[in-house]
C-alpha cells in the first residue's frame, strides 16, 4: 500500500515508527528521496535527511517488526573512477562525485542496519505519469516536452549509463523480494546508452522530428558532476530472476507505447 508524505514522513523517526507499527507490513519499499542532483550540493543537510539519516529510522522499525527494507539506491555512488569503462559489480568500491551519491551511499549504509534488507542500486528511472509528459518529471518527459515546442535541445553523448524503465524494475525488485533475496543488488534495464542516445531513441519511438544535438560534458556544465561511466552489472540479479530485464531502447518503446496509449 502506497503512503504519501502527508501519510508518512520518513524524515520523522516517530512517524515512521508508528506507521510500520500499526500496518505490520512484511516489507517496506522506500521510494522516497531526494533527486534533486544539483540543488543537493546547496542544501546537502535537507538531502542527507532524505537520503540517509531518515533510511536508519526505516530500518530501525523495520528491524522492530521483523520487515524486510527494501532500499532504493543509485548509479551516483559511483564515477570517481573517471577512467572507468566496464560494469560495475557490486563488490566493485564506490566513489560518488557529489553529495547526491554521497548521500545515497549512506542510505545503503543506515538501511544495512535493517536484520533482513535488500538493497537496489538502479539508473535513470522513468515512466510513463498519468498526466502525460511533463518536464522536470524525468529525463524522457522533458525531452518530449521540448521538442514539442519546438525547442533545440543540446543533449551530452560522454556520459553512459543506463536509464531503467520503472515498471520493468518494480516487477524485477518484486521479484526478488519473493525470492527472499538478501542483501545488495544492481537492477537496471539491460546494455547502455549516453543520454543523447536515449533522446534519439526515444524519438524513433515515439515518430517526433526534433532539433537533436550531440554535446559533450564540457559544454553543459552543471553544479554537480555526473559519472562518466556508470553501467551496472547485474548478474546477479539475473541469476536470482532467471533471466536479464528487457534492453533499454526495448524499455523506451514501452515507454512511448504507454504514451499512446493513455493519450
Amino acid at each position: 500500500m502506497p503512503l504519501p508524505r502527508a501519510i508518512l514522513d520518513i524524515t520523522d523517526p516517530t512517524n515512521v515508527a508508528n506507521l510500520v507499527s500499526q500496518h505490520q507490513p512484511r516489507a517496506v519499499i522506500n521510494c522516497a528521496a531526494w533527486t534533486a542532483v544539483d540543488a543537493a550540493e546547496n542544501k546537502s543537510s535537507a538531502c542527507w535527511a532524505a537520503n540517509a539519516t531518515a533510511v536508519g529510522f526505516l530500518a530501525d522499525a523495520c528491524t522492530a517488526h521483523g520487515a524486510t527494507l527494501v532500499q532504493v539506491s543509485s548509479d551516483y555512488v559511483f564515477g570517481a573512477d573517471r577512467t572507468r569503462r566496464t560494469p560495475y559489480h557490486e563488490s566493485d568500491p564506490p566513489g560518488p562525485l557529489g553529495v547526491y551519491g554521497e548521500s545515497k551511499l549512506a542510505g545503503e549504509t543506515a538501511a544495512r542496519r535493517a536484520a533482513r534488507h535488500l538493497i537496489i542500486r538502479t539508473c535513470g528511472l522513468y515512466s510513463v505519469g498519468d498526466a502525460g509528459p511533463v518536464r522536470g518529471r524525468n529525463f524522457l518527459d522533458t525531452m518530449l516536452t521540448l521538442a514539442t515546442a519546438r525547442q533545440p535541445l543540446r543533449v551530452v553523448n560522454d556520459q553512459v549509463c543506463t536509464p531503467s524503465f520503472v515498471p520493468h524494475v518494480a516487477t524485477a525488485m518484486l521479484g526478488l523480494l519473493a525470492a527472499d533475496a538478501q542483501g545488495l543488488f544492481h537492477l537496471t534495464n539491460a546494455g547502455a546508452t549516453s543520454w543523447h542516445g536515449l533522446a534519439e531513441a526515444l524519438f524513433a519511438a515515439a515518430g517526433i522530428t526534433a532539433d537533436l544535438t550531440a554535446i559533450p560534458t564540457s559544454r553543459y556544465p552543471t553544479p554537480a558532476e555526473r559519472p562518466a561511466y556508470s553501467v551496472l552489472d547485474t548478474t546477479a540479479a539475473t541469476r536470482i530472476l532467471g533471466a536479464a530485464l528487457p534492453d533499454w531502447q526495448d524499455a523506451v518503446a514501452a515507454y512511448a507505447s504507454g504514451l499512446k496509449r493513455a493519450a
